[in-house]
């Protein structure tokens, strides 16, 4: 499994529109084959941050998200209405287990 994490920081007169073009990459992400989550969450102490989470069963899963028409069109939205550029790291998990607080 490959795990994204990745965040944003969002002009503050363009959040709908960073929100509109997410909703738009997430619905279209969420059937592509081999994803397992795509999700964003806006930053409870800085609301103009929002953070990216991806799963992806494979690499070459992940290889053919970077292809598709609809991350384009997110990649051209976004930057028109983040501040900076985006950060993110991507990290291949070799033994999948449940977290415990234990």
């Amino acid at each position: 499994m490959i795990v994204i994490g990745g965040t944003a920081r969002v002009k503050p007169d363009r959040r709908a529109e960073a929100e509109a073009a997410a909703v738009a990459a997430g619905t279209a992400t969420r059937r592509e084959p081999g994803n397992l989550a795509y999700r964003f969450a806006w930053d409870l102490e800085d609301p103009d941050v929002v953070h990216i989470f991806e799963e992806w069963e494979t690499p070459g899963s992940l290889d053919a998200h970077f292809a598709t028409p609809h991350l384009a069109e997110f990649v051209t939205a976004l930057g028109e209405v983040v501040e900076d550029s985006p950060s993110s790291t991507a990290t291949r998990s070799v033994n999948e287990r449940p977290c415990s607080a234990e």
